[in-house]
């Protein structure tokens, strides 16, 4: 044994005899000791190895089969360094280098020889979680001549495969059983539920798609909505200020939200970013580029009942609170007194059920919204464009995204003015600026490029 983890042929030193082809049935029986998966380093699921785009880490894996076939895959993860969408912060960008081998192999006592019979290799692969901002590359594969059969001494003590001896010996193991699933809450416990802001927020709009100007904001702001039916919506401002050059990016993002103890594991269904670096003409998007991430949750009481929630993770924590004018949401099934409010006439009536008074509680007049999904049909440069798009207007700011080839719609539902993000037949993301009016449950406006000459066209929206 030569190293500890390379490809199979550097594991077997002395060659005993010859196997048959790969998928021959073995001489000699297989010891059952030996048979199935094998590990060095991450235990990844199995589609890794037959996808090696889909690795998150680095690995080995022997298969050893009871027609006396062998498969060995090695997934080497290296790191080099990139910057992030709109900014100037450093990240890793993966990649990744693959060996897969075939073959037979035949055991006669303690001696095991592999006899390979196919040798793939794949340099420079990019993960299919990659992360944005890093450059995606297909990786170079060859196919490469197998060596002879090789041969070594092996030995299985429970649950640990040990080729060879002393410093030369290598070792897998079998992969570790998953913990059994233990049953989530079906619904977000009360004190979580509801808005929670952090930071300063903006009264208007962060962006405004009318005159292509952002708000003057600073720092960070964020808006987050945790239903009780475990979706969440996220909405942050980030504004970043260095040597001169300031960056905005707003990112928005909507999906599940799993409880595990006080861990809270945010999987977005969808998402978007709008932002520039040190140019504010230079706006660029991008869509579906957060990935799941988990923060721990807490939720304090202040002296003067002010709710403040707390979420922490490697990289910090963020303070919020609920909206002013705002009440934090009580235990289940406890009912609040509220003041009622004056009527015409003078005498009281119950705005809310209190526990002293059997009257129904007065609906409060429904305030317009155009938070939903819409139906669109966009006209421009002769062609005409459907989607469905989400939105979430927050009064006045509207963000939303689309279903191809609508990326993002954003603006304000008081004045408007939109701002649409279409995947044009290029593939290059087309921006237009509508100006218009919600009526109701439908928006009819026009449109034009963003850029000047880019032509005009018209757009509608209906409520689904």
């Amino acid at each position: 044994m030569n190293k500890p983890a390379p490809a199979p042929l550097l594991l077997l030193t002395t060659a005993l005899c010859a196997s048959g082809p790969a998928g021959a049935a073995p001489a000699t029986p297989v010891p059952q000791a030996l048979l199935g998966q094998w590990f060095d380093g991450a235990q990844l699921p199995d589609a890794a190895y037959n996808t090696p785009s889909l690795a998150s880490a680095t690995s080995a894996r022997f298969a050893f089969g009871k027609d006396g076939t062998y498969e060995f895959s090695k997934l080497v993860m290296t790191h080099i360094p990139g910057y992030a969408p709109m900014s100037t912060l450093l990240i890793a960008c993966e990649s990744l280098d693959v060996t897969a081998e075939r073959g037979t192999f035949r055991v006669q006592g303690n001696k095991i020889t592999l006899t390979p019979s196919s040798l793939k290799t794949i340099a420079g692969l990019s993960p299919a979680s990659l992360n944005p901002g890093c450059k995606r590359f297909p990786g170079v594969t060859s196919t490469r001549q197998p060596g002879p059969s090789e041969t070594d001494v092996w030995r299985v003590d429970g649950a640990k495969l040990t080729f060879g001896a002393g410093q030369d010996a290598a070792a897998f193991v079998r992969r570790t059983p998953d913990a059994a699933p233990t049953p989530g809450p079906s619904s977000l416990s009360v004190e979580l539920r509801g808005e929670w802001h952090s930071g300063r927020i903006s009264p208007v709009e962060y962006y405004n798609v009318s005159t292509g100007k952002w708000a003057d904001a600073s720092g960070t702001s964020i808006i987050l909505k945790l239903n009780a039916n475990l979706t969440y919506e996220r909405t942050g401002l980030l504004v970043v200020t260095s040597y001169g050059c300031t960056s905005k990016l707003l990112v928005r993002e909507k999906g599940k939200v799993a409880v595990n103890g006080a861990a809270l594991t945010f999987t977005p269904a969808a998402s978007s970013s709008t932002g520039y670096t040190c140019s504010p003409s230079k706006v660029s998007s991008a869509r579906n580029t957060v990935k799941p991430y988990t923060e721990r949750a807490l939720v304090k009481v202040n002296p003067d009942g002010q709710h403040v929630l707390r979420l922490a993770s490697g990289s910090g924590e963020t303070l919020f609170n609920h909206p002013l004018g705002s009440f934090p949401e009580r235990a289940a099934g406890r009912e609040t007194a509220t003041p009622p409010a004056p009527s015409t006439s003078g005498s009281p009536t119950a705005s809310h059920r209190t526990p002293n008074s059997s009257a129904a509680p007065t609906p409060a007049p429904t305030r317009w919204t155009a938070t939903g999904d819409w139906d669109l049909a966009l006209t421009f440069g002769g062609q005409t464009y459907r989607a469905t798009v989400s939105l979430d207007d927050d009064s006045p700011r509207i963000l939303g995204s689309g279903t191809p080839p609508v990326e993002y719609v954003n603006g304000s539902s008081a004045t408007g003015d939109l701002e649409i993000g279409l995947t044009g037949q290029d593939g290059n993301t087309l921006e237009l600026s509508a100006r218009g009016r919600f009526g109701g449950d439908r928006y009819e406006g026009q449109v034009r490029g963003k850029w000047g000459g880019a032509g005009k066209g018209t757009v509608t929206l209906k409520r689904r």
